[in-house]
């Protein structure tokens, strides 16, 4: 007597299966070692003005001071950068980057293999 097979689609639950989350801090990672990063207040500074970068990331805790001023410059440039607030603070942000001490601000001029694109798409 031959048995009925079942279809494998109908034998897998997928209400159980995982769902990928995007993780900010590897991806940091892998745009800082693939991509072209600026990192540091007077480095971001400097290079707004001259170029706009892609994206800017600015810790949680970063001085109020730097946070506006980079603001103002993001509205006197024709293209404005879009700026994305990190989660953590600044030590969280500078070991996401590899780097053992604390980074305000990040900003990114070539995304390299990162998804950090995704960010600018889910919040809009």
């Amino acid at each position: 007597m031959a048995r009925k097979s079942k279809k494998i689609d109908e034998s897998i639950d997928l209400s159980r299966k995982k769902v990928k989350e995007f993780d900010i801090d590897t991806n940091i990672k892998v745009a800082y070692k693939t991509g072209k990063i600026l990192y540091g207040r007077s480095q971001v500074l400097k290079q707004i003005r001259q170029s706009p970068f892609k994206m800017i990331i600015i810790a949680n805790n970063c001085p109020k001071e730097l946070e506006t001023q980079i603001k103002y410059y993001n509205t006197l440039i024709e293209n404005s950068v879009f700026i994305h607030t990190y989660k953590g603070s600044s030590w969280d942000l500078g070991l996401a980057m590899g780097k053992p001490y604390m980074i305000s601000v990040i900003g990114i001029n070539d995304f390299g293999d990162s998804d950090l694109l995704s960010l600018k798409t889910k919040r809009n």
